[in-house]
């Protein structure tokens, strides 16, 4: 039995270091170019399983391609116990170019390819039905709801999804099935357009058992059995902060599967993603869980 299947995207990304993003018709140079294995899903499994978890992930390719052979290895060499890579034949794989600011802010400009095309019969059942957890992340939004309500009908796991990018409408289709919703700020300012802690209330109005919202470099804050929980950022010489939130996901699936509480697991998961943004992409600079404990006692 998997300790959590992640269920979403995975992508190939290219990094470039820039002073600052081009303007419209204009030229610049990068200082530096990195090809990396990102996408939510990936990346948050890749935390989960680096921490000591054990991780399945299952995501979907296109067409065989330079892009499609990069996903496949790269997802290869992490040795994860289980890995359903679905192909979806006339379609393309999922990749983002990232222009990466001295700061760690960065641009991206993402093709979801055949992500759109994941359907629920493309999935094992049997896989899903013997997960403790499974955690969806960069899906097409109205599959990501179709799923999420699938899951908690049909097995006993704890559902989580990455709330970052999706709708209102979405949003409020999937709560009822979700047991953990964590989105970023950015996300509760366009959608819900309140303060985080007014959306933790929101998404626990509605069904969540966990909400959590992420802050970047104002750390987190979460609200379950209603009580509020804050953390601040941990201090780390920022490169990129791309996949900062991702790996945020993985670490906190992780801690719920220690039990820990959520002052703790908020603390951890803080210094966790805080630690990942010291390299260029979101799996560069994962720490193990013996270097996220020391940071924490700083």
């Amino acid at each position: 039995m998997l300790d959590c299947l992640f269920i979403g995207s995975a992508t190939k990304d290219t990094l470039l270091m820039v002073e600052a993003p081009p303007a419209s018709d204009q030229r610049i140079a990068a200082s530096a170019v990195v090809h990396a294995c990102g996408g939510v899903a990936s990346v948050a499994a890749s935390a989960f399983q680096k921490l000591g978890g054990s991780a399945g992930l299952i995501t979907v390719v296109g067409d065989p391609s330079d892009v499609t052979d990069f996903i496949a290895s790269n997802i290869a060499e992490r040795q994860l116990p289980y890995v359903d890579l679905i192909r979806v034949p006339g379609t393309d794989s999922p990749f983002s170019t990232i222009q990466v600011e001295a700061s760690g802010k960065r641009c991206i400009t993402h093709f979801g390819g055949c992500i759109r095309q994941l359907t629920l019969d493309m999935l094992d059942k049997n896989v899903l039905a013997d997960a403790k957890m499974i955690h969806l992340g960069g899906l097409e939004e109205h599959f990501c709801g179709e799923l999420a309500a699938y899951c908690k009908r049909n097995t006993g796991a704890l559902v989580s999804v990455d709330g970052g990018n999706l709708s209102r409408e979405a949003t409020d289709r999937m709560l009822p099935y979700v047991d953990v919703f964590i989105p970023d700020d950015k996300t509760v300012a366009k959608v819900l357009g309140c303060s985080p802690e007014d959306a933790c209330l929101y998404y626990a109005e509605r069904g969540v058992r966990i909400s959590c919202v992420t802050m970047g470099d104002k750390g987190s804050v979460a609200y379950a059995g209603g009580t509020f929980h804050y953390a601040e950022p941990v201090r780390v010489s920022v490169v990129d902060t791309t996949g900062a939130g991702d790996n945020f996901h993985g670490a906190f699936l992780y801690c719920l599967a220690q039990r820990w509480n959520l002052d703790y697991t908020l603390r951890f998961c803080n210094a966790f993603s805080g630690l990942t943004c010291q390299g260029l992409g979101g799996l560069a600079a994962e720490p193990t869980l013996e270097e996220t404990l020391r940071k924490m006692e700083e």
